[in-house]
C-alpha cells in the first residue's frame, strides 16, 4: 500500500508539473501565433517575390485563445515552392532599407520561433520526472547559440541596408545567406517532423507546427532568394542549375582549410597571429560535430549541445552555423579583413555563444544541477562518452580563444 501512494504521489505531482509548464507555454505560442501570419506575410513581400495571386484568409479562433479573432491576414495563394522560384527569376524591386530591415525582421523571427522551441520542448519531459532548475538550465543550453545567429542576421542587415543587393555580391555574404538558409530549413523540418528528430516524442502542438515551420521556411526563402540574384548559374551544359555551384563550393572550402603558408606554422609569423589556424580547425570541428548527430544513434547524438533526445539532432544546424562563420573569419584574418564591422559582428556573436556554451557546461560541472550526482543522473548520455564530450567543449574553447584574440588592429596611415 505505501509503494502504491508513493506512486500515486509521484504520478499526481508529475501532472502537476506538465500542466503548470504548458500553461506557460501556451501563452508564448499564443502571442508567437498571433504574429506569425503577419511575420511571413512581411518576409515575403520585402523579397520583393511579387505575388500576383492573394486571397484573404481569415484564422478561426482556436482553443480559448482571445487573440485569434483579430487576426485576419493577406496571404500569398501560391505554395512557399513557387515563392522560391519567383524569388530567384523575377527582377527585384527592393530597396536597400527594405532589405536590411527584412534580415532584422527574419532574425527575430528566428530567435523567437527557437526560444518558443525550447520552451515547449523542454520545460517538461515526455517521460520523467525532472526538477525544474535542471528544465531551466537546458533551456538556457539550448538558447546559448542565439547571439550566433543573430550576429549573422545582423551582419546581414548591416550589409543590405547600406548598398542593398550591390553589397550581398561578396563572397562572404554569398556564404552566409546560403548557411542560414539551410539552417531555417533544417529547423522547419526539425518542427514539422519532431518524431523523426527526437525518437519518436511528439513535442509540439500542432497550430505551433504551422506556425513555427512557416516561420522558418520563409526565412529560408529570404535567404535563398537573395543568394539566388547575388549569383549566377552553373556554365553550360548544366546552365541554370544551382547545385553543380554550391558543390564546387563546399570542396574548395573544405580544401581551403588547409594552411596557405609555411609561415603559419611559425608561432611567431603575422600568418600564425591573426587567427586564421584556429578558425580553420575550429570550422573542421564544428562540421564533424553537425554531421555526429545526424549519423550517431543516442548517446553519441546528444553531443555537442547536450541537449538530449529532444533538441539535439535539430540544434545541429546552430553547429553548421558555427562551422560557416568560423570559415568566413578565417577568411577574413587570411585576406586583413578581420577588423571589418562585418566581421567583428560576426566575431563577438561566435564568442558569445561559444562562452554561453561553456559557462553552463562549467555552472553543471561546479555543481549547479545538483552535484555529481546529478549529472550522472541528468546527463547519461555524456557522461557515459566523456572523450567526445571533451573533444566538443576543446572546439568551443578553441573558436572562443580566436574570437577573444585578435590580431592588432593597424594603426590608421
Amino acid at each position: 500500500q505505501r509503494a502504491a501512494h508513493d506512486t500515486m504521489s509521484a504520478v499526481a505531482a508529475r501532472g502537476r508539473r506538465c500542466e503548470a509548464a504548458p500553461r506557460f507555454a501556451t501563452s508564448c505560442l499564443s502571442l508567437f501565433l498571433c504574429l506569425s501570419p503577419s511575420l511571413c506575410l512581411q518576409l515575403v513581400h520585402v523579397a520583393a517575390l511579387k505575388p500576383r495571386a492573394l486571397t484573404t484568409l481569415k484564422i478561426q479562433p482556436n482553443h480559448g485563445c482571445d487573440c485569434w479573432p483579430m487576426i485576419c491576414t493577406t496571404m500569398p495563394a501560391r505554395t512557399y515552392g513557387v515563392i522560391a522560384s519567383v524569388a530567384m527569376s523575377e527582377e527585384s524591386t527592393i530597396t536597400a532599407p527594405q532589405l536590411g530591415r527584412a534580415y532584422t525582421l527574419a532574425g527575430l523571427a528566428t530567435v523567437s520561433s527557437w526560444t518558443a522551441c525550447a520552451i515547449i520542448a523542454l520545460s517538461t519531459h515526455p517521460v520523467l520526472t525532472l526538477p525544474i532548475r535542471h528544465n531551466v538550465l537546458t533551456i538556457a543550453q539550448a538558447l546559448a547559440p542565439l547571439p550566433l545567429a543573430w550576429a549573422s542576421f545582423e551582419a546581414l542587415a548591416s550589409a543590405a541596408s547600406k548598398a542593398g543587393l550591390s553589397r550581398l555580391k561578396s563572397a562572404t555574404y554569398r556564404r552566409i545567406n546560403l548557411a542560414l538558409a539551410a539552417v531555417s530549413a533544417w529547423l522547419a523540418a526539425a518542427v514539422a517532423f519532431a518524431p523523426h528528430f527526437a525518437v519518436g516524442y511528439d513535442m509540439y502542438p500542432t497550430p505551433f507546427k504551422v506556425a513555427a515551420t512557416g516561420v522558418h521556411i520563409a526565412v529560408s526563402f529570404l535567404c535563398l532568394g537573395v543568394w539566388g540574384r547575388t549569383v549566377s548559374t552553373s556554365p553550360a551544359p548544366i546552365s541554370g542549375h544551382y547545385v553543380p555551384r554550391i558543390v564546387r563550393g563546399l570542396a574548395g572550402s573544405v580544401w581551403a582549410l588547409a594552411p596557405a603558408s609555411p609561415e603559419s606554422e611559425d608561432a611567431s609569423a603575422p600568418a600564425a597571429l591573426d587567427g586564421r589556424n584556429e578558425y580553420a580547425l575550429s570550422c573542421a570541428g564544428f562540421a564533424f560535430f553537425t554531421v555526429l548527430p545526424l549519423v550517431s544513434a543516442f548517446p553519441l547524438a546528444t553531443l555537442p549541445s547536450i541537449l538530449g533526445k529532444r533538441l539535439s539532432r535539430a540544434a545541429a544546424a546552430w553547429t553548421f552555423l558555427a562551422s560557416v562563420v568560423s570559415f568566413t573569419l578565417k577568411d577574413a584574418a587570411q585576406r586583413g579583413r578581420i577588423h571589418a564591422s562585418t566581421f567583428v559582428t560576426l566575431r563577438k556573436g561566435l564568442a558569445a555563444a561559444s562562452a554561453a556554451h561553456l559557462l553552463l557546461v562549467a555552472l553543471k560541472l561546479c555543481g549547479a544541477d545538483g552535484g555529481f550526482s546529478g549529472l550522472i543522473a541528468f546527463y547519461p548520455a555524456a557522461m557515459s562518452r566523456r572523450k567526445a564530450a571533451a573533444a566538443s567543449l576543446v572546439v568551443h574553447a578553441l573558436a572562443l580563444f580566436a574570437a577573444c584574440t585578435p590580431p592588432s588592429k593597424p594603426e590608421d596611415s
